[in-house]
């Protein structure tokens, strides 16, 4: 997906939710984080977790930022600023220009089902992690996020549309025997899961609606159909039976 200003605005702003701030959480927690750690942020976004790792590290550790968007990295370092430990890179996730061994830690929320070759992104960063550093990385079970309440034909359009949006569906059940290739041990898989019943301004679900749209038409469905669906999503909220489910999972990893 193309982080436009518009759509990199938007995924920052669902980064900010009670969802996001939660699978932020509980990426942070599964790192086991000491100060003075050196640690990598694949796919930093808008630095919501990167300026997290940094205050945590302390003066004598480092965090690293990565992103392929510009926009994206223009958004942290600004989120960022003021912090003399951080800095950024717009590598590309299957050829990292970091050193072997060059880090404690590998952070990565919602960003290798984007990857093509992921693989060859597995291979990278068990490249970059020293033996026994930790790896947290959460992705989508795609056949699993889904709006509940427009009409069900116009609704699977939608969603069908939507499948174009990433490479990997399913990606957190090939997580484990993946890793095991990779050289890590202890994969684990902590499904995140979670139901919106509003639509309210600040709900994932309503940023989440905004996205789908975007993508949507730029897969060909009309400007009157989108609309249309997003007037059944209100309809459906206000006689009670709206829903939006979505479940992240949290793969965490040890590099041998």
């Amino acid at each position: 997906m193309e982080f436009s200003s518009d759509i990199g605005a938007v995924q920052r702003r669902m980064a900010q939710t009670q969802e996001g701030v939660g699978r932020r959480k509980a990426t942070f927690e599964a790192l086991n984080i000491s100060a003075g750690q050196h640690i990598l942020d694949l796919g930093c976004g808008g630095g919501h977790l990167l300026k997290d790792l940094a205050l945590s590290v302390g003066v004598n550790g480092h965090v690293v930022g990565l992103d392929p968007s510009d926009k994206q990295i223009e958004a942290a370092q600004e989120y960022c600023k003021g912090l003399d430990n951080v800095s950024f890179n717009l590598d590309s996730a299957v050829k990292l220009s970091f050193e072997d061994n060059a880090f404690d830690a590998v952070a990565s929320i919602q960003v290798l089902e984007y990857v093509k070759d992921v693989d060859s992104a597995l291979a990278e960063i068990s490249r970059v992690i020293k033996p026994g550093g930790r790896l947290a990385t959460v992705s989508v079970l795609w056949d699993h996020w889904r709006f509940h309440g427009p009409d069900p034909a116009l609704n699977d359009r939608m969603h069908e549309a939507f499948k174009a949006h990433c490479f990997h569906q399913m990606l957190p059940l090939e997580m484990p025997k993946k890793l095991e290739r990779h050289g890590f041990i202890g994969a684990q898989c902590t499904p995140m899961g979670f139901l919106n019943n509003s639509l309210h301004h600040n709900s994932f679900a309503y940023l989440a609606s905004t996205l789908l749209t975007h993508f949507a038409e730029g897969q060909g469905i009309s400007k009157e159909d989108t609309e249309r669906w997003r007037k059944e999503l209100d309809e459906s909220e206000r006689e009670g039976r709206f829903g939006f489910v979505s479940v992240p999972v949290l793969t965490t990893a040890i590099a041998k």
